[in-house]
């Protein structure tokens, strides 16, 4: 197998190939949230899946924001957000939002 930690082509290969994706969510019992038919995961949900801090996860996005942005990175703002948080409040807590309480 190539090493995907250098070669962008192998990485782009993986993330391009549904099977891949599938089985490696299946395996690695990745759960994120599913919304508009995308999987979706918090900068904590990353973290806590690798072990390492949340700040870890946010200096590689700065690093290497170009890449992640390319494979379907983005950060959720604004009305995006609103939306999001509405929809998973009885789910998941975000950004110190308590359970049931609606976002302002």
């Amino acid at each position: 197998m190539n090493d995907l930690t250098v070669s962008n082509i192998e990485r782009q290969n993986v993330l391009n190939n549904n099977y891949a994706l599938q089985a490696i969510q299946e395996n690695l019992d990745v759960n994120g949230l599913r919304f508009h038919d995308q999987l979706l995961f918090t900068t904590k949900m990353v973290a806590d899946f690798y072990g390492v801090d949340e700040r870890t996860i946010k200096r590689y996005v700065q690093e290497h924001g170009d890449e992640l942005r390319a494979n379907g990175y983005f950060l959720s703002e604004g009305n995006s957000l609103k939306e999001l948080k509405l929809h998973f409040v009885r789910c998941i807590h975000i950004s110190g939002i308590p359970h049931g309480d609606t976002p302002g």
